[in-house]
């Protein structure tokens, strides 16, 4: 059988999906024609090396046995080709055109490129395909729980799950033919990431890419799902998690209904990774000519309870039934949050120190600008209204070399302070500057605790739940703690860290600081 001639049976539409997967520098649908599409597609497979990078060893095996059929095509031997185990094998390697899969014909390798197959199962390295394998239903099996995904946070993923050097596992993700077919890389700009972002996005939808971006800022949880290697080989070779056994139930049931039940699976993906109101699915399948007497009540019950067990890409890879659980956690939290609340009192600097405060730091930024010329002319000495983000930079470079700016700012005066100024500016040497997480508020302290310690600071001005609601505690932030008289306070300056971690990360948060020991001073 040659493909050129069976070319003209399928769509075009489906013949572009498949090209674009298989070849890199594709053409515009509107000036490429079926034909040359295949001709591309066969001009790669020239190659017998490019047949091996693009299949799984289970193609590869599949692709053999149609080899060894050749020479002993007993009834019995083209019967086990259409077992149905071999189901995925079928279907992924018609859509590369590897195989004709027409029903009630011997399943076939296309004459064009049977000498190319010939030779690359002769050649295939099996030991170092199963390694690719292994990686690929990894990384695959997550972009497909999550619909689309940073690539730097695949990345992450790969080289964490499976000791790989990030830079290895990215290159893979760039090249391997495997990983390709089913996930596209795209550039994207995000206002909080910046320009020109890479993502990863799964093939199957690539075309409700910006409705679930959309879903995913309404629906979305803080948190990663736990590491389930099983999971992810399983998704690769299905549609869905067919361990579950509400979801294996549905599937059967759906199989049962008199009609081509395999033309819905795509838009129960759909709406499985957008986690939206399932009616308009319902209806749809409900109107179908087949299905439209029948009482389809208990098996969208049955469908419900499947779909409730499915990953969302719109809830960052929870199922709903997961999200449901982590909603009535934050509730709980939230609830101990409004209780456990002091409001505080006298949780800041009087004013008077508070001026003594921000005449000291500003001299100290701006003695620091004027020897690094970090912003040049920017004056910050007693004035007020200063933007933050203007001095950040000139904030880093003082806690960089705080000790030898101090030494100097001391020894030269240069804004004339008096003795007791110059003994409180040399206090400032003990300071520090990190990351840091805001735990919980007292009536008169605000506790914040970095990796070893936990501090008591007050505020300047004001007091600082005044400033960051306790709602939001744990905070994670950068800042600095400086000494100041017989306190302890921050430098006036949050620079707050959009991460979320979940309520895991309360709870961790909440245990350390139960067991922490409280500083109030350096």
């Amino acid at each position: 059988m040659k493909m050129f001639d069976e070319i003209n049976y399928y769509k075009k539409e489906y013949v572009f999906e498949q090209y674009t997967r298989i070849i890199s520098n594709f053409k515009d649908y509107e000036k490429i024609s079926k034909r040359k599409m295949l001709e591309s597609i066969y001009k790669l497979y020239g190659d017998y090396n490019n047949i091996i990078d693009i299949c799984t060893v289970r193609e590869l095996k599949f692709l053999k046995k149609i080899i060894n059929f050749k020479q002993d095509n007993t009834e019995e031997n083209k019967l086990k080709l259409y077992d149905e185990k071999y189901e995925w094998e079928r279907k992924l390697l018609s859509s590369k055109f590897l195989i004709s899969n027409d029903i009630g014909k011997n399943i076939t390798i296309p004459e064009e490129i049977e000498e190319q197959v010939e030779k690359a199962i002769k050649n295939v390295n099996w030991s170092l395909r199963k390694k690719l394998d292994d990686l690929n239903e990894l990384l695959v099996g997550f972009c497909k729980m999550q619909g689309s995904v940073l690539l730097k946070t695949l990345t992450l993923f790969g080289a964490e799950v499976t000791n790989i050097p990030e830079e290895s596992i990215e290159i893979h993700m760039l090249n391997n033919r495997v990983f390709k077919f089913y996930v596209a890389i795209e550039i994207e700009n995000y206002e909080s990431l910046g320009d020109e972002i890479p993502v990863a996005i799964y093939q199957d939808f690539y075309y409700i890419k910006d409705e679930l971006d959309e879903e995913r800022k309404k629906q979305g949880l803080a948190g990663t799902t736990t590491f389930d290697l099983e999971l992810y080989k399983t998704l690769f070779y299905n549609d869905f998690d067919i361990r579950n056994t509400k979801i294996k139930k549905f599937l059967t049931e759906l199989k049962k209904l008199p009609f081509f039940w395999f033309t819905a699976l795509d838009e129960i993906k759909n709406f499985a990774m957008l986690n939206i109101d399932r009616q308009p699915l319902k209806d749809a399948i409900s109107n179908v000519g087949s299905l439209k007497y029948m009482d389809l009540s208990k098996f969208f019950k049955i469908m419900d309870d499947a779909m409730d067990e499915m990953s969302s890409g719109a809830l960052n890879g929870f199922t709903p039934n997961q999200a449901k659980k982590i909603r009535e956690e934050e509730q709980k939290i939230e609830y101990e949050k409004e209780k456990n609340y002091v409001k505080q009192k006298n949780a800041c600097l009087k004013e008077k120190d508070a001026k003594l405060f921000y005449k000291i730091y500003f001299a100290l930024l701006e003695f620091t600008n004027n020897k690094y010329k970090i912003v040049p002319n920017l004056k910050i000495y007693n004035k007020t209204g200063i933007d933050p983000t203007e001095i950040i930079g000139i904030v880093d470079e003082f806690w960089s070399n705080k000790d030898k700016l101090i030494l100097e700012f001391c020894f030269t005066n240069p804004y004339k302070f008096s003795k007791e100024e110059l003994e409180i500016t040399g206090e400032f040497k003990k300071g520090i500057r990190g990351l840091f997480i805001i735990c919980e508020y007292e009536e008169e302290y605000t506790a914040i605790m970095d990796n070893e310690k936990v501090y008591m600071i007050k505020g300047i001005n004001d007091n600082i739940d005044n400033i960051i609601s306790y709602k939001d505690l744990p905070y994670i932030t950068i800042t600095s703690i400086i000494p100041f008289k017989d306190v302890l306070i921050y430098d006036g300056m949050f620079q707050e860290m959009s991460i979320g971690f979940g309520n895991d990360f309360d709870k961790i948060v909440k245990q350390e600081f139960k067991n922490s020991i409280k500083y109030y001073h350096l």
